[in-house]
């Protein structure tokens, strides 16, 4: 039997104690109701101080009620008039300005104790004023002036009525009769009760050290989640545990708890049971002492096999995680976030009967903070520690500087993480991910954001769609001659037919590429001095042969390397490589020498770029495709879902094996980031929210099937054409 009352029993003893004084207002005055005049300020001030004592403060009074209590109590005392009392007056008159300069000190004394509230257990000084706001503001000490000078100077003239309200107002200040009698029939029921089944829920059946505690239930009911207990620990000590999950093992009902704090005021529990003692108000205080909030949700404890960069917890199988959620520790003193990359079930013999649970393993985010992110932390939970889930926390925005926008958010939670539009361009970027996961949409967020900071940017875009979903960018569109493009392409294709026959061929080529190369300085010259324009897009749609695109998109950035290394770092410059297995593919023995050569120049631009501010943003869906010269350049990685096992086992070399069993997982708009362009020291996941505006715009590039043509317009057709073949068939 917990010493001190329940909630339920002092609002009990607060009515009584409050329909007691009424009916003593009702026998000593005149009215049957209460009025705003002096003969009414005891009652008032005896019903204030019971819902103070037991309901507001009944163990304690912190400086914030103390002090509001202080002001009114104050006020009150301002208020009350004495001119009309006759004989007494001078002499209450004085109480009267004791009570106003004591009720004053004390909001002085309750006002310092709350702004060194910080330091009270830091100094000395905000210790000892957290102390004495305690003693000090006590509703005895508050509520007795303002009682005695209302009973004195209302009843002076009437010594019997004053004598009885006097000493009734010491009997319940002092003793408290009515509080007495409620905790002795308390404690009559507890001795009634025999020492072994007095509320006993069940017997403790094993202690993991240190705090670990498995108990033998008599019903399952009786062990719900989040609640509060008492245990008769075996060594004697009593200890407040914390209930998690039950399970069923054979004929037994096992449930799981954590120790987390020493009972102080010892009760009669029995050495080995297990009590019920929730309250609301001291389990919420337990819990924000261990995990800094009282909202936090408690899911599990830390076990075997945990290491500083993933942790495994275990926690019951109907909690409801999934993997990305965000969960966190309190490691000495320091809240350390981890993020849940898997779970396994876990089979454990207890006393000769099977036990099931899950073991979570999450990886380590760090410390968070709005200003920095996550930064590492250098250790690890202790053993059975209790972790807690994030999605209940409220987390302050991110302070963003000029540099800064939001990418993403943690899935599950509230905290948005944060890139650096200028990591993300000077260190390369790689977004991955097969079709239909939002590569797209993120490559088109960066590249504004970009934009709006002044960078240059040059797409390279086999798919068209960068015209339409950027036109409010006021692009331009750069291209070679058309005549001299496909005169190009067929060179090209006539050196692939007679190979080292065709020597004419290659010389008109070198001629072409020449004069080609020329044309784009100028036109990359113009654009990158220019300032009414940020982007430029360089389409390939209408280049059919793969030669001929790659070789135009080595003289495009030949030509902006050309130009960067001459203004060394004047503009700051990102190119984007959309389906970049095209442009830039992996070479393979299948290649030509040309090939080979225009591939490697693109990887040298890649090598290079950063020492004069030129940055590559590569987006792809088949990174097995692309060169591992341009992807290992990349020094920040968006990854969403891949499900190929050559790019998984590449991304083995940039995140942890554990992140990559993750990848094929991955949700829509979901991606895995790592790099320097995050303000995250460790691999993390984000979510990125569905964007119906984006989705309309997306939907809007795709064209409807033509309607079947007439056979007057194919005649028509066939008769404009003077230069394509012959059609034979539809």
């Amino acid at each position: 039997m917990p010493k001190y009352a329940p909630i339920k029993e002092r609002f009990t003893t607060t009515l009584l104690n409050s329909i007691v004084a009424y009916l003593i207002f009702l026998f000593v005055s005149d009215s049957p109701w209460p009025t705003g005049g002096l003969e009414s300020v005891w009652l008032f001030s005896a019903i204030s101080f019971w819902f103070f004592a037991s309901l507001s403060a009944p163990w304690f009074a912190p400086p914030r009620d103390t002090l509001s209590t202080a002001t009114s109590t104050m006020l009150g005392l301002i208020a009350i008039d004495l001119t009309t009392i006759q004989g007494l007056g001078s002499q209450l008159e004085v109480i009267r300005w004791v009570g106003i300069a004591l009720s004053l000190a004390i909001i002085i004394i309750a006002s310092l104790a709350i702004l060194f509230h910080d330091d009270a257990d830091k100094s000395y000084f905000g210790s000892f004023l957290f102390r004495l706001t305690a003693v000090v503001g006590r509703g005895e000490l508050l509520f007795s002036i303002p009682a005695m000078i209302s009973i004195v100077a209302v009843y002076h003239s009437a010594p019997i009525a004053m004598s009885w309200l006097l000493l009734y107002w010491i009997a319940v200040v002092t003793g408290k009769p009515i509080e007495r009698v409620a905790s002795a029939l308390r404690l009559l029921r507890a001795d009634r009760l025999s020492e072994s089944d007095r509320e006993a829920i069940g017997h403790i059946v094993r202690v993991d050290h240190p705090n670990i505690v498995r108990v033998k239930l008599q019903s399952m009911a009786a062990w719900k989640p989040n609640r509060l207990f008492t245990a008769g620990m075996p060594d004697g000590s009593q200890q407040y545990v914390f209930s998690l999950f039950s399970q069923i093992q054979g004929t037994d009902v096992i449930g799981t708890g954590l120790c987390i704090a020493s009972v102080q005021e010892k009760t009669t529990a029995a050495t080995g049971k297990i009590y019920a003692t929730h309250d609301q108000e001291r389990t919420a205080e337990f819990i924000n002492a261990i995990a800094g909030s009282k909202d936090a949700e408690l899911v599990g404890f830390v076990v075997e096999n945990s290491s500083i960069s993933v942790i495994s917890f275990e926690v019951s199988m109907q909690t409801d995680l999934r993997e990305g959620d965000v969960v966190f520790a309190n490691t000495k003193g320091a809240e350390v976030f981890y993020q849940i990359i898997g779970a396994e079930t876990f089979e454990e013999s207890f006393d000769q009967n099977p036990r099931g649970t899950h073991v979570v393993r999450a990886a380590q985010l760090g410390a968070y903070s709005s200003k920095d992110g996550f930064k590492k932390y250098a250790w690890l939970p202790m053993m059975n520690e209790p972790i807690f889930v994030a999605a209940s926390r409220t987390f302050q925005a991110p302070e963003l500087s000029k540099d800064e926008f939001v990418i993403g958010k943690l899935p599950s939670t509230s905290i948005t993480a944060v890139a650096r539009v200028n990591e993300l361009i000077e260190y390369h970027t790689a977004i991955l991910g097969v079709t239909g996961t939002g590569k797209t949409e993120l490559a088109l967020d960066i590249i504004r954001e970009a934009a709006s900071r002044g960078t240059k940017i040059f797409c390279v875009d086999f798919t068209g769609d960068y015209r339409v979903r950027l036109a409010d960018l006021g692009p331009i569109f750069p291209s070679p001659d058309r005549k001299k493009a496909t005169a190009m392409e067929g060179l090209l294709a006539a050196i692939d037919s007679f190979g080292f026959k065709a020597e004419a061929e290659k010389s008109k080529l070198k001629t072409l590429l020449n004069e080609i190369r020329d044309e784009t300085a100028k036109v990359i010259d113009d654009f990158l001095k220019n300032d009414e324009t940020q982007l430029a897009i360089f389409e390939l749609s209408e280049i059919s042969n793969s030669k001929a695109g790659l070789r135009l998109t080595e003289i495009y950035l030949s030509a902006i390397m050309n130009w960067a290394r001459e203004h060394r770092r004047a503009r700051q410059i990102l190119i984007c490589l959309e389906e970049a297995h095209t442009i830039v593919p992996e070479v393979n023995s299948g290649f030509d020498g040309e090939t080979r050569w225009v591939v490697e120049r693109i990887g040298q631009i890649a090598l290079q770029g950063r020492k004069y501010g030129v940055g590559l943003l590569v987006i792809t869906q088949r990174t097995a495709l692309v060169s591992k010269t341009i992807l290992s350049q990349c020094n920040t990685f968006l990854t969403h879902s891949l499900i190929d096992q050559t790019s998984l086992s590449f991304l083995e070399s940039v995140y942890s094996s554990q992140h990559v069993r993750l990848i094929p997982n991955l949700g829509k708009f979901e991606f895995l980031g790592f790099g320097k362009g995050l303000k995250a020291e460790r691999p993390i996941i984000l979510k990125r929210d569905f964007d119906a505006k984006k989705l309309d715009a997306s939907m809007a590039l795709t064209k409807p099937l033509a309607e079947p043509k007439s056979e007057q317009e194919i005649e028509g057709a066939l008769q404009l054409s003077d230069a394509g073949p012959k059609i034979t068939s539809l």
